[in-house]
């Protein structure tokens, strides 16, 4: 009797095609929210959203609308691959936002350990920082999680035969390090601070794993929810 490779069942598939309907149902309020809130308020956008912009643009003119619409995109797209049914599980979605804020814990711990916050601030007051820390949770997760590491191991595993364990290693590495690094000259407003870069690092590699074994819209809303707690603890917690 042949056996089945763990490959063809979707329900078996890690990091993109975790559960897409069921995150986009999660992360459409969140991008309809950052969307208002920038429009509405003028808002700078965050870097992974204008390095999006500045790829749809590669292919003619496009609104601001572009970035948004590509999650969604991609979303509807890793739904129709996977196989599965066109139904969502609203109990799922609904345990998706208390999931996130328990995982964003650590990361807020890990803060408070290190006493990074001190050292930031908020622009706007906390619609604003709200508003930011959830376009850097989509955004930022889309980037360097859901592409980046979909890239490599696509590149390494699948057109390379490399070792999966090997290159998903590699791909978690890479992707820590470029969003550690983006916050800083020359891409990012921040110059180099060391502690800073290693904080992120490591908050790039944990949400790296949950992206890996919970999905895009798990990693985005934990990255969403660490940012917004953050945003009130700089504005309330003094």
């Amino acid at each position: 009797m042949p056996s089945k490779q763990p490959s063809d069942d979707p329900s078996a598939r890690r990091g993109l095609l975790a559960r897409p309907l069921e995150a986009l149902a999660f992360l459409l309020p969140l991008i309809v929210f950052y969307e208002v809130v920038s429009i509405t308020r003028g808002q700078d956008r965050v870097i992974a959203f204008d390095l999006l912009r500045h790829f749809f643009e590669l292919f003619g003119h496009v609104g601001m609308w572009a970035p948004g619409l590509g999650v969604i995109a991609i979303l509807v797209a890793t739904h129709i691959a996977s196989g599965e049914k066109w139904s969502i599980k609203w109990g799922r979605v609904a345990w998706m936002y208390v999931e996130v804020v328990a995982l964003a814990t650590p990361l807020l711990v890990l803060n408070w350990t290190i006493q990074l916050t001190g050292a930031k601030s908020v622009a706007g007051g906390l619609i604003d920082g709200i508003g930011m820390g959830i376009g850097a949770g989509v955004y930022e997760e889309l980037v360097f999680r859901l592409l980046l590491i979909s890239f490599v191991v696509m590149l390494g595993v699948d057109l390379l035969r490399l070792s999966r364990t090997g290159v998903t290693a590699v791909a978690i590495a890479l992707s820590s390090l470029a969003f550690a690094a983006h916050h800083h000259y020359p891409i990012g407003i921040e110059p180099f601070n060391p502690t800073a870069f290693a904080f992120r690092a490591v908050a790039g590699a944990y949400l790296a794993i949950i992206f890996w074994y919970r999905g895009y819209g798990s990693a985005a809303g934990c990255h969403a929810a660490y940012n917004v707690a953050l945003a009130w603890l700089i504005l309330y917690a003094d």
